[in-house]
């Protein structure tokens, strides 16, 4: 029998190996000028949504998960400036082309999964670190140069909080496929 508790998860964009390795390194850097921060040791993503679920909720959104990404195109992501949000988080900013496709990404799966209770991001970016005062986020301005970062969005990724190390794990890899949905095969037959 299947427990009844729920467990957190996190529902992402995935960047790259090189993507990953660069934003450690910044995440490494800023370290070292302001000490820890919150999202100081977390791998690079762009989270979609954070919600609590049962492994059964697991196993029906596995499937929905699946048909949505068999349909997305992979798509061209550059992050070449940085941003802040009012609640002191500092991070890489995605270009105008691919912020709406992988908003768009995103909406469909709110609206396939019908995530209760949950955290939805409405603005794709990736975070370097998150509750920053004022002061550590001009010094985090003053550490980089414009950033010029480019990877292939081609998979989202289901993590689960790992309770020990207090960072998420992740599970599930979902590939995009590019197949035409079912309207889209309708659409051709008129």
């Amino acid at each position: 029998m299947t427990p009844n508790y729920s467990d957190k998860y996190s529902l992402c964009f995935q960047p790259d190996q090189d993507i990953i390795d660069q934003v450690r390194n910044m995440k490494l850097i800023l370290g070292n000028k302001i000490g820890w921060y919150n999202s100081k040791n977390s791998l690079a993503h762009l989270t979609i949504a954070e919600f609590n679920a049962t492994e059964k909720d697991i196993q029906r959104m596995h499937k929905q998960i699946v048909r949505c990404c068999d349909s997305f195109t992979p798509v061209n992501v550059v992050m070449d400036n940085f941003g802040t949000y009012p609640n002191g988080t500092f991070f890489l900013t995605v270009d105008n082309f691919a912020k709406p496709i992988l908003k768009s990404y995103a909406q469909q799966l709110f609206k396939t999964l019908l995530l209760k209770n949950a955290y939805k991001c409405t603005d794709p970016h990736l975070s370097i670190g998150r509750k920053l005062d004022q002061e550590k986020i001009q010094k985090a301005f003053s550490l980089f140069e414009k950033p010029n970062l480019h990877f292939c969005c081609n998979e989202i990724v289901l993590r689960r909080l790992n309770t020990d190390r207090r960072q998420f794990d992740i599970i599930e890899r979902y590939p995009f496929l590019s197949k035409p949905t079912n309207d889209d095969i309708q659409l051709n037959l008129f």
